[in-house]
């Protein structure tokens, strides 16, 4: 009598949660819950666990342009020639998951939501950017902290977008 009814809560036990897993996928697949759920069993004294992740590992690319600026070297001779592009996250968008087409659409609606900022956008870039000398942006070091630089300057102006990154993809000293 024992045993059965030790056999029977051992049973119990994995039911439930098997039901509870399948239940809440069966939810999520049907598009009622959109939380991430986020399940924690514990049998025999081992963890299991199951999270889905709740935001989009990457963001979607805008270019803010390309930018020459003279640098703060001595005498005023030396220029630089960068473009900038951020990673910015969307709510609700994983680009990974978007056609071209849809990728496209999304980039298109960010920068009309930025349009009204772009002068203050260009502004902080052109400051920024002028501000350096060629010792400051040559080393890889420099850089980076370049793109920090640039990345606490730019969010404010992002206002609901998270900046992700910043990249730069061109950039030439002259």
């Amino acid at each position: 009598m024992k045993r059965l009814l030790k056999r029977r809560i051992l049973q119990t036990m994995l039911v439930i949660p098997l039901v509870l897993v399948l239940a809440a996928g069966a939810l999520w697949k049907l598009g009622i819950v959109h939380v991430p759920v986020v399940l924690s069993i514990n049998i025999g004294g081992k963890q299991a666990e199951a999270a889905p992740q709740s935001k989009p590992q990457r963001g979607i690319l805008i270019s803010l342009g390309e930018r020459v600026v003279n640098l703060a070297d001595p005498g005023g001779f030396r220029y630089l020639k960068a473009e900038i592009v951020v990673e910015l996250a969307v709510e609700g968008v994983d680009p990974e998951k978007l056609s071209a087409e849809e990728l496209k659409r999304e980039q298109d609606t960010l920068a009309a939501e930025l349009q009204p900022w772009q002068p203050q956008i260009q502004d902080v870039l052109t400051m920024v950017l002028s501000s350096k000398t060629v010792a400051d942006v040559s080393t890889p070091e420099g850089k980076q902290a370049l793109k920090q630089e640039l990345m606490d300057r730019l969010q404010p102006l992002f206002h609901d977008h998270e900046i992700k990154a910043v990249y730069l993809a061109q950039f030439v000293i002259q």
